[in-house]
C-alpha cells in the first residue's frame, strides 16, 4: 500500500460534511498507548523497587526479631534450668527435712509444738525451725540419759531383768540387769555422757570386773563381768566411748555383759532403754513408768530454754 494513500471518512449532516483522517487517529491512539505503557512500566518499576525495599526491610526486621527471639529463648532456657535446680534443691531439702522429722520423731514435742507441726499453713522454713528445736531437745536428752545398746553386735539375751533362778547359787532372786551373751573382749561402750565413779577389778562381789558410770538426772549404768577396763575412776566419758571389753569375771558361767541401769539407786529394766532411740522417742515414757518423766522433761525444757536464751543474747 502506498504511504500517500489515506483513508478519509466523510460524515455529512445538516451542519455540513466532516472529514476524518484515519491515519492520524491511529497515530494519536498509538501515541496515547505508548505513553500509557510507558507510564505503566515506570509505575511497575517504581512499585517493584519500593516492594523490594520493603521486603528487604522486612527481612532485616525478621532477622533482628529472630535474633532477639533466640536470645530470649536462651535466657528462658537458663531461667528454666535455674528454676529446675531450685525445684530440685527444694525437693532435696524437703526429702531431707522429712528424714529429719522421721529421725527425731516429731509426733510429740516436749513443749507441745505438735500443734505447730500439724498446722498446714506453716512453710518449710517454719517447720525446719520447729523441728530443729525439737531435735535439739531430744538430742540433749539422748546424750545424757542412757539409751541404746552398750555393745554393737548381735547378741543373745541369756537373762533378762526380773526374777530368775540363779545358775550358780541355785536360788530365786531379782536379776537387776540384763545379760547379753557376747564373745570375749567384745567392745563395751558408754550409753550416755557421764563420769566414771567406779572402775575396779576387786571388791565387786559377783560382778567381777566392774565399771559404773554416773549420768545426769539421777541415772547410773553398770557394766559387769568384764575382761578388761579401759577407763579410770573420775574420768569423764562421752556417749559411745569405749569403756571396757566383755569377759566372764566374777560369778559368771561364760563370756557376756551384765548391763544395769539404776535411777536414784533403784534398778530398772535396762532393755527399755536399750531399744530407745530417736524414732521411738515416746516409747520409754510408756514402758518405764517408775520415773517421773513429766517433772524430768520440765527441768530439761527449762535448761534448754535458758541455753537458747544465752545463745540468742550472744
Amino acid at each position: 500500500m502506498n504511504a500517500n494513500k489515506r483513508l478519509v471518512i466523510m460524515i455529512t449532516d445538516l451542519n455540513g460534511s466532516k472529514f476524518i483522517n484515519v491515519d492520524m487517529i491511529f497515530r494519536q491512539v498509538g501515541a496515547y498507548l505508548f505513553v500509557f505503557l510507558l507510564t505503566l512500566g515506570l509505575f511497575a518499576y517504581i512499585s517493584i523497587v519500593v516492594i523490594r525495599k520493603e521486603i528487604h526491610n522486612m527481612q532485616l526486621r525478621h532477622t533482628h526479631l529472630m535474633s532477639e527471639f533466640a536470645s530470649m529463648q536462651q535466657h528462658n532456657e537458663k531461667l528454666n534450668e535455674a528454676l529446675q535446680e531450685k525445684d530440685e534443691e527444694i525437693a532435696l531439702v524437703g526429702d531431707r527435712f522429712e528424714d529429719i522429722e522421721n529421725v527425731v520423731g516429731t509426733n510429740k514435742n516436749l513443749t507441745d509444738t505438735i500443734a505447730l507441726l500439724d498446722n498446714a499453713d506453716l512453710n518449710l522454713l517454719d517447720r525446719m525451725d520447729t523441728v530443729s528445736i525439737t531435735a535439739l531437745q531430744k538430742t540433749f536428752i539422748m546424750k545424757f540419759i542412757p539409751n541404746g545398746s552398750p555393745i554393737n553386735i548381735d547378741y543373745r539375751l541369756s537373762a533378762p531383768y526380773g526374777k530368775r533362778y540363779h545358775p550358780i547359787l541355785h536360788i530365786y532372786h531379782i536379776h537387776t540387769g540384763a545379760d547379753m551373751v557376747a564373745p570375749m573382749n567384745t567392745p563395751v561402750y558408754a550409753t550416755a555422757d557421764g563420769v566414771v565413779d567406779w572402775a575396779s577389778s576387786s571388791g565387786n562381789g559377783g560382778y567381777g570386773k566392774l565399771v559404773k558410770i554416773s549420768h545426769s538426772f539421777g541415772f547410773r549404768t553398770y557394766y559387769a563381768h568384764l575382761n578388761d577396763i579401759k577407763v579410770q575412776r573420775g574420768q569423764f566419758v562421752k556417749k559411745g566411748q569405749l569403756v571396757a571389753l566383755t569377759g566372764s569375771s566374777g560369778a559368771s558361767t561364760g563370756p557376756h555383759l551384765h548391763y544395769e541401769i539404776r535411777f536414784l539407786g533403784q534398778p530398772i529394766d535396762p532393755m527399755n532403754f536399750v531399744h530407745w532411740n530417736m524414732q521411738n522417742f515416746d516409747l520409754i515414757f510408756e514402758r518405764e513408768r517408775r520415773i517421773s518423766w513429766h517433772s524430768l522433761l520440765q527441768i530439761i525444757n527449762n535448761l534448754m530454754g535458758r541455753k537458747q536464751q544465752e545463745v540468742l543474747q550472744q
